[in-house]
């Protein structure tokens, strides 16, 4: 998040100028010009107007001790997220005459940290913990201030409304809730004048942005939490339709049939706002619910005493009723639907849905080809939704993100006692969870060889032995199966079982490269702008045609899940109305000529023609693997493109890797 104009006072004015003005301001004369920034004058003046006494030597304590812990609790994210900041201010501060603290929104402050004399002395003030520093009731400060203009603040001694905090100078910065941009807080660096320097408030303005960056990982982290707990508990659920939210009430994930009865309602999925759901989450007031929801759709999703987030959970006997305005779909758009969620029209990759939704009819394994990035996993989770097993669970397995020792127990589970640190009562694995639905195995060619013979009695016999135990538990679970890897040629270096290729590949899907449906960008470039928009809570903006262009000559060589991060990045950086060639990333816009000016004469350069532009392009790029002898990373950043940019060239201009002569630059 971008961060507001800072304020700092001017070094030409003054202490005694600025006494003189309060002095004349408090008397009802006008105050001298140029003698207060304009900032303090405004806050002057909203100080006199809630009625501040000028004479007040310290902020009052809206809390005591008890009341000061309730305050933690209910602000227990905020402080969690500032935690290393504060603990950073301690020892960095220790000796600097001056203390780091932190505010709620209202200005009542959370914690101090910092030199133990500056501590003391803040006492006087009450700069300490359950203290409320809001202009409307201490004046004139870089916390009340702050909290006042959204912006950060440097209040320089005399600068302060109220007599008693004269001596003191404070810079402030606001916390931003990284979603919404609501305030949630400040960071203060205060001290004695003297202690106190400008450098204060690029500390201040670091450590509230550190803290926002912390807060947004926290909420990641959170959410992620809230889909594997939600989606692990599919029976649970049964064939309901399935709205998930987070703490706050914003929209996670929403299933085909769940978006399609809100359709028919009218409503739109954005958040419990919209849905007239007040009391959808902890942090929201109850208010009535509509008519035709139930409460006990409602459940609350709780992981180690803390409120996740919220499922709705429609029974299929009201996802459709004689009151909806929609019809039922029929057998055949019920098929087809789940894989809407694929963005694209193109020949390529509607030849791949359309063979998709005829295997998702079929119970047969389903192995998934193609290079990372291009949307295996949503594949995987159409042909479940569109399978006679739909109202099983979806359970997916990255095979290459863990140990051999730890993806065994994930697949197979383990009873109480099997190894050390096994949990009390054992735990069910994965092929378990999945049972009645589709386990999804993403990376399969990453599988330890050693446990893919394990694995392929599994898919023959029907039957999972927990780690520890001898006896057989009986599931049924259909496998999709998904690598980037050329299985045969593992097969063949010995890194992966025939037999399990065999039993995985009963049916193959090849899904295409961005590059082979580069028609579908427009498309799913507007989709992510509207997803990224209603997941962080931003204002649309869509690209320009020139913006367009440039995605479509780009090569994508990280695919879809590359694009859906570009148009991401873009659409929460970009400053203006509409998304511009100054938003793309530098390796979607590099120059068809890269050093141009290391090839060409000095003399008057010749036309440049299509020929010539290739042939020296082609020059550049060998002269650049030359001189960095052949290491093709420092060669791409010689020429300022990315390393899949120099590949891609590289295959246009049929350089071929070993062709080029190091250190002696083309010839």
């Amino acid at each position: 998040m971008s961060r507001e104009r800072i304020s700092v006072r001017s070094p030409i004015t003054g202490e005694g100028e600025v006494m003189n003005a309060w002095e004349k301001f408090l008397s009802g004369d006008a105050v001298p010009q140029d003698a207060v920034r304009r900032m303090v004058e405004d806050s002057w003046l909203r100080c006199l107007g809630h009625g501040v006494n000028p004479v007040r030597s310290a902020a009052p304590l809206a809390f005591d001790e008890n009341g000061l812990q309730s305050l933690k609790l209910r602000h227990n994210y905020l402080i969690e997220a500032a935690h290393p900041v504060m603990a950073q201010a301690r020892e960095f501060l220790s000796e600097s005459g001056t203390i780091m603290i932190l505010t709620d929104p209202t200005g009542v402050i959370l914690l101090v940290e910092g030199d133990p004399n500056a501590k003391y002395n803040s006492q006087d003030i009450q700069l300490v913990p359950g203290a409320q520093w809001t202009e409307a009731i201490s004046g004139t400060n870089a916390i009340g201030t702050a909290l006042a203009s959204g912006q950060p603040v440097q209040i320089c001694a005399a600068e302060h409304f109220c007599e008693g905090i004269k001596r003191w100078t404070c810079s402030a910065s606001v916390i931003r809730d990284p979603y919404d941009g609501q305030i949630l807080g400040a960071i203060d660096i205060s001290g004695l004048s003297g202690s106190h320097n400008t450098h204060c408030l690029a500390l201040a303005v670091a450590g509230a942005g550190r803290i926002e960056a912390r807060l947004a990982k926290m909420e990641m982290e959170k959410r992620s939490r809230l889909l594997d707990i939600t989606l692990a508990q599919g029976k649970r659920w049964g064939d309901s339709g399935l709205v998930i939210f987070d703490h706050r009430g914003k929209l996670v994930r929403a299933d085909e049939t769940a978006g399609l009865f809100f359709g028919s309602k009218g409503l739109e999925l954005g958040s419990c706002k919209d849905l007239g759901i007040g009391g959808l989450t902890g942090d929201s007031a109850p208010s009535p619910l509509p008519d035709w929801l139930k409460t006990d759709w409602l459940v609350p999703i709780i992981d180690q005493e803390e409120r996740l987030g919220t499922v709705l959970a429609i029974p299929l006997s009201r996802r459709w009723s004689a009151s909806t305005a929609v019809s039922s779909p029929q057998p055949d758009d019920r098929t087809n639907a789940p894989f809407a969620r694929i963005i694209g029209t193109s020949p390529p990759l509607s030849k791949v849905k359309n063979k998709a939704s005829q295997l998702a009819k079929l119970r047969v394994p389903v192995l998934l080809l193609g290079p990372t990035g291009v949307g295996k996993e949503v594949f995987a989770r159409s042909l479940h939704d569109a399978s006679p097993i739909a109202s099983g669970p979806f359970v997916p397995v990255n095979c290459g993100s863990m140990t051999r020792d730890l993806l065994a127990s994930e697949l197979f589970g383990y009873v109480e006692g099997a190894f050390t640190g096994a949990r009390r009562g054992g735990m069910p694995g994965k092929f378990e969870a999945a049972d009645g639905g589709t386990l999804f195995l993403d990376e399969v060619g990453e599988m330890p060889l050693e446990l893919q013979a394990h694995f392929l009695r599994v898919l023959d016999d029907g039957e999972v032995y927990r780690l520890g135990e001898n006896k057989p538990r009986k599931v049924r679970v259909r496998i999709v199966a998904a690598t980037n890897r050329d299985l045969r040629a593992e097969v063949s270096a010995g890194k992966f079982r025939i037999d399990l290729l065999y039993r995985l590949a009963v049916t193959t899907l090849n899904l295409p490269s961005l590059a082979e449906h580069k028609e579908d960008i427009p498309l799913l470039a507007r989709h992510f702008i509207d997803q990224t928009a209603a997941a962080y809570g931003v204002p649309a903006k869509y690209p320009t045609n020139d913006v367009l262009a440039a995605l479509l000559d780009y090569s994508w060589p990280g695919n879809v899940r590359e694009l859906r991060n570009v148009i991401g990045g873009m659409l929460l950086l970009a400053e203006g109305d509409v998304l511009t060639i100054d938003d793309l990333p530098p390796e979607i816009t590099t120059p068809v000529i890269p050093n141009t000016a290391e090839i060409l004469p000095s003399a008057e350069p010749p036309k440049l023609t299509a020929n010539l532009v290739a042939d020296n392009d082609r020059k550049a790029i060998i002269t650049a693997i030359s001189a960095e002898h052949g290491n093709f990373t420092r060669a791409a950043a010689r020429l300022g493109i990315a390393k899949s940019t120099l590949y891609e060239k590289m295959t246009r201009y049929r350089i071929e890797r070993n062709s080029v002569r190091y250190g002696t630059g083309p010839s």
